[in-house]
């Protein structure tokens, strides 16, 4: 039967038998000490991937391929470290190069073009509420993957053939590209949390090959765009990932998405599915509307940065009235809280990205950052970072309570971007420590970290607020309501940087950019730490914050629960 976007559950954990669990090193049911073959133990810790990498990789691959077959092992693969992992890397990391040698745009153009580029990923609720609600040629995953790799794979296509001199055509291009991404990561992603939930055991294997997939694709994609956009064209990399975007069509063609056809009689339209979640549905829909507005007046409207700041922040309120009004509070408090969060820390990357990398004679003694440097070294550094975040986390702060997470982690947010000031005002270099240097032991180290303990409470937080049955409908809903927080803090921060006087192209003019740097990532993310206290619950993430149905959980019924949970 069908397990859609409206009824898979989240991703859970898997959990097993101490009784069963076989000791590291030792094999089931061999008493001898000859011979003994090793058996990756389903709780393997670090040290098992250490002390035995190539066998604890071996016992992983069986386990994943036993537990839910090799073809849609393969699918996974394909898609996460292809697709999401080397090819959406590449992506991001191309943009400035891509921006500067090919377009000749300048800063405030380029975070146009990213903000319009970015727009699927707004709408991915929308996506699965059409994808469940109509069986695309019989399917409901598999035709909607294969149509949008086709869209994403023709955009690569033109992008890397045809001289491209407008960003408002290479716009709508990767549009299309991240349109393709957006679509397989969900529908993808629905599936696998489908068989998880037939299989719960096997989950925690589930996410770390999705999540190693992943990591392993963005640091292959690091290590090799910033050369070859020093050296060569980038667009040339647009040939390189084009078989990418369409590798994701043959195992899915295949049926290694292991989805059915969905009989005749229920070909059409599922009016019930609408029925029974009016106020999701409409959510997600009005949301998707909102999204796609805005990449249309970015389009129509490409150089007016105010009125593109006037519709962002006109659909901000929109959406967040319908959160309070349509979701329940405790979760409409909380989504209201990380949105802001992203809104606040206003995205001004275009006048940086241009600043560090700018020539000598537009930024006399400026870093003059390389993009081997600037996309390969700092990307690498701040993979092995982001690792080491996730430890700090889990050793020091899992306990913490939510409200002291968020709060503690925008300050290590503000102390991050301290750094860029400190470079933007030469103080390093005063200090006699060079530009490659600092930056390397500040912002590229510590900003992934910190984004590691942004990102995981938040999704512990989430997945705690959720009703019961409605969790993926909840997270893709909530993901795309986070995204377009990104749209709007990039379209807040195009105009902050033209308000600012700030130049990219010759005549260059970086004048005020220490300021508008310290009041978009030093100032204004501040407020969210009043906010912390009015929108996030003093509750630690161990604790039951609603009930089955999402009502909140407060006074006696919360210690009625910590009693019954004692006693069990």
């Amino acid at each position: 039967s069908r397990t859609g976007f409206f009824t898979m559950a989240a991703e859970v954990s898997g959990s097993t038998d101490p009784a069963r669990e076989p000791k590291p090193g030792v094999a089931a049911d061999d008493d001898s000490t000859e011979n003994v073959e090793y058996l990756f133990p389903e709780n393997a810790g670090f040290g098992d991937y250490i002390m035995h990498p190539w066998k604890s990789m071996e016992c992983f691959m069986q386990r994943m391929i036993a537990a839910f077959g090799w073809r849609f092992t393969v699918q996974l693969t394909v898609m996460y470290l292809l697709v999401k992992g080397i090819m959406m890397t590449v992506l991001a990391l191309i943009r400035l190069s891509y921006c500067k040698k090919t377009l000749g745009i300048d800063g405030t153009a380029c975070q146009t073009m990213g903000a319009i580029a970015q727009t699927p990923w707004a709408i991915k609720g929308a996506i699965g509420v059409v994808s469940d609600a109509y069986p695309l040629f019989g399917y409901h995953k598999s035709s909607y993957i294969i149509s949008s790799a086709i869209l994403g794979s023709g955009a690569l296509f033109f992008m890397a053939s045809s001289p491209i001199q407008s960003a408002t055509i290479a716009a709508i291009l990767l549009f299309l590209v991240n349109l393709e991404i957006a679509t397989a990561d969900l529908l993808c992603e629905g599936k696998y949390a489908e068989l998880m939930q037939t299989k719960p055991k096997t989950g925690s294997t589930m996410v770390s090959y999705v999540w190693g997939c992943f990591q392993i694709g963005s640091l292959v994609a690091a290590m090799f765009v910033g050369p070859v956009a020093d050296h060569y064209n980038p667009q040339v990399l647009f040939w390189f990932i084009m078989p990418m975007a369409a590798s994701i069509i043959i195992p899915t063609g295949l049926g290694y998405l292991q989805e059915s056809k969905v009989p005749e009689e229920k070909s059409g339209l599922d009016w019930e599915l609408l029925r029974q979640y009016p106020y999701i549905v409409s959510f997600c829909m009005i949301m998707a509307v909102v999204a796609l507005g805005n990449g249309v007046v970015d389009i129509f409207f490409f150089d007016e940065h105010l009125w593109q700041m006037i519709y962002a922040l006109s659909g901000t309120v929109l959406l967040s009235v319908l959160a309070f009004l349509w979701l329940p509070r405790r979760l409409a408090m909380c989504n209201f809280y990380m949105f802001l969060a992203s809104v606040l820390y206003v995205n001004v990357g275009g006048a940086q990205d241009f600043w560090f990398t700018a020539s000598e004679e537009c930024v006399p003694g400026g870093p003059a950052f390389d993009y081997t440097y600037y996309n390969t070294y700092t990307s690498v550094v701040g993979a092995f970072t982001g690792w080491i975040g996730i430890v700090i986390f889990q050793s020091f702060m899992s306990g913490w309570t939510f409200r002291r997470l968020f709060w503690v982690t925008t300050l290590l947010q503000v102390v991050a971007s301290a750094f860029d000031i400190l470079i933007i005002n030469r103080y390093n270099i005063a200090w006699g420590i060079p530009d490659k240097w600092f930056y390397m032991f500040g912002d590229a180290v510590i900003g992934p970290a910190v984004m590691m303990f942004v990102f995981m409470p938040a999704v512990v937080l989430t997945s705690k607020l959720v009703p019961k049955g409605l969790e993926a409908t909840t997270y893709a809903l909530l993901a795309g309501f986070q995204n377009f927080g990104g749209v709007v803090s990039s379209q807040i921060g195009i105009y902050a940087t033209q308000f600012a006087g700030v130049k990219t192209k010759d005549p260059c003019d970086f004048t005020n950019l220490n300021w508008l740097v310290f009041v978009c990532h030093l100032v204004l993310p501040l407020i969210n730490i009043p906010l912390t206290f009015l929108l996030i619950p003093n509750k630690r993430m161990t604790d039951k914050l609603v009930d089955d149905e999402g009502d909140e959980i407060e006074g006696e019924e919360e210690a009625a629960l910590e009693h019954t949970a004692k006693a069990h």
